[in-house]
């Protein structure tokens, strides 16, 4: 498969910042579905605690797109504070 086709696969399921996206990425390992993390700013070759680089992106294949977008959700309403 070429790299151009294995992108095309790919969707965007989460952007926030570096702590989140790493958090959402290990959910969604820990899930067994297969994730990446994408930044295009200049922040990758920064220290990966600095938020100045914009948002980070949680990829997944599009089959796992909405068994991704469920975990994601449930773990944000699981999440909730409470008052």
């Amino acid at each position: 498969m070429k790299k151009e086709e294995n992108e095309e696969n790919l969707v965007k399921v989460f952007n926030g910042s570096l702590w989140e996206a790493q958090v959402i990425e290990g959910l969604l390992k820990s899930n067994n579905i297969a994730c990446m993390l994408k930044n295009n700013t200049i922040s990758a070759v920064m220290s990966p605690y600095t938020n100045t680089g914009g948002d980070v992106w949680v990829m997944v294949n599009s089959i796992d797109e909405k068994v991704a977008t469920i975990i994601i959700e449930e773990c944000s309403l699981s999440s909730t504070p409470y008052n």
